[in-house]
């Protein structure tokens, strides 16, 4: 398996995760966002409208006229597109490859959307298939290491020091 630093991120998240540690890094707000939860201290969260149709909301607290145009904000918004096609693609590897154990779980224990939340977040809903199914997958889904995974991770980390917590 070929390995790029987002590939790294994920792979220590899944470890850190699994064994109960905190793990940060750039990719934390992505993984945060992926629970669902809506906090301030959070930039975006993914909302499903069902199970194939997802939202990222985007937290802006500031009065709707201080807010910035719809065109600059769907700019801003495409911009993690790509980040999220890489994460959503390198976990359906992962498990395909079994390197991780899947269980799809759905909707249930979503985090419903919270009271007001039109005044302090704003959705973005233009996803292609692409990456609303990865969004489902994901988000739906609870994802533990294999052994294959914490061998790799152990191989890799002897001969590669960038993986050190």
């Amino acid at each position: 398996m070929e390995l790029n630093n987002t590939k790294k991120e994920i792979i220590n998240h899944l470890i850190a995760a699994h064994e109960g540690r905190p793990w940060g890094s750039k990719l934390s707000k992505y993984f945060r966002a992926f629970t669902g939860a809506f906090s301030p201290d959070m930039p975006f969260t993914f909302y499903f409208l069902t199970e194939t149709r997802p939202l990222m909301y985007v937290y802006d607290p500031r009065p709707a006229n201080l807010r910035s145009s719809r065109t600059v904000f769907h700019g801003e918004c495409e911009q993690k597109k790509p980040k999220l096609l890489q994460i959503t693609s390198f976990f359906e590897y992962l498990v395909t490859d079994g390197y991780l154990d899947m269980e799809y779980k759905g909707l249930q224990g979503r985090p419903p959307l919270p009271d007001h939340y039109d005044r302090v977040w704003r959705k973005y809903s233009d996803f292609y298939n692409d990456i609303m199914l990865g969004l489902s997958y994901i988000c739906l889904s609870d994802f533990t290491p294999t052994q294959r995974l914490y061998d790799f991770w152990e191989t890799t980390i002897q001969t590669n020091k960038m993986l050190y917590f």
